[in-house]
């Protein structure tokens, strides 16, 4: 009973920040999978694998969801969502590909990693763009459209990251399209919906690349957990449609210190485990 508290409570949360920043959610779910499956049984060697897959799949849930309310709210910019798509979706099937081949802990590093390494940046990109605007006046100019190499570079990596994290596209085209100087809404918009690219594209692939495992929990499909996925979709339904509420009753500062919050609090997680 208490591992379906734990699974709730996490899905609850994956659809918070999946409406609010666009993350998918899967950066919630990897860790409390981390931590629940263990306590269920699941040999350590599986953990991790399990997680990420079980995470890319109920992301399908959550960040279509989250779509589809975004597209309401009209934060979705179809053009734009179709430009990155397809780079997402070739980083995705690789990035699964990769995920299979390599160890639990490979993952677990590089899950922990990526998390330090997207605080640091954002820090970076927040004061140092302050220190260099500090004496200069501030200049409006319109949104930037993605493309040329960097839609590549930016498209792949996305997919590919997603595919090793078990997350959403939030962390990689955010800033890359604030960048571009598109506003945080349609950022997260777009973000979601790419979110659910990579779950469809990278999730089959967990759940096949798994499949010619013996040892893995007789709920499981492949790298899939069924008794999880219940539980973290069912809670990700409840809390996706209030974290898009909140991101537009929050001003950008607010959201981006939450947001900051949330990757600490996410790292610790996953250090401390």
């Amino acid at each position: 009973m208490e591992i379906i508290g734990i699974y709730l409570v996490a899905g609850v949360v994956a659809g918070l920040v999946s409406g609010l920043f666009g993350l998918g959610g899967g950066l919630t779910i990897v860790p409390a999978l981390a931590f629940a499956l263990p306590l269920e049984g699941v040999s350590e060697k599986y953990v991790m694998h399990l997680a990420v897959g079980t995470s890319l799949v109920v992301m399908v849930v959550t960040a279509l969801y989250t779509t589809v309310l975004r597209h309401r709210h009209g934060d979705l910019d179809w053009a734009l969502f179709r430009r990155i798509a397809p780079r997402v979706v070739i980083g995705a099937v690789l990035g699964a590909i990769c995920g299979d081949l390599l160890p639990g802990l490979a993952l677990r590093v590089f899950f922990i990693g990526f998390v330090s390494y997207t605080i640091a940046r954002a820090l970076h990109r927040r004061y140092g763009a302050a220190l260099r605007s500090a004496d200069s006046e501030e200049i409006h100019v319109p949104a930037t459209m993605p493309r040329g190499a960097s839609l590549w570079i930016y498209g792949l990596a996305t997919g590919v990251c997603g595919a090793l994290l078990g997350a959403g596209a939030a962390i990689i085209i955010v800033p890359y399209l604030r960048a571009a100087r598109y506003r945080i809404q349609l950022a997260s918009a777009i973000a979601a919906g790419l979110s659910a690219v990579i779950g469809v594209g990278a999730g089959v692939g967990y759940v096949v690349g798994g499949l010619n495992e013996t040892d893995l929990p007789s709920a499981a499909i492949g790298y899939l957990y069924l008794p999880a996925f219940a539980g973290l979709s069912t809670g990700a339904l409840i809390g996706s449609p209030l974290g898009v509420k909140i991101s537009h009753s929050l001003d950008e500062d607010i959201q981006f210190w939450l947001f900051l919050a949330y990757l600490a609090t996410v790292l610790g997680v996953m250090v401390l485990r």
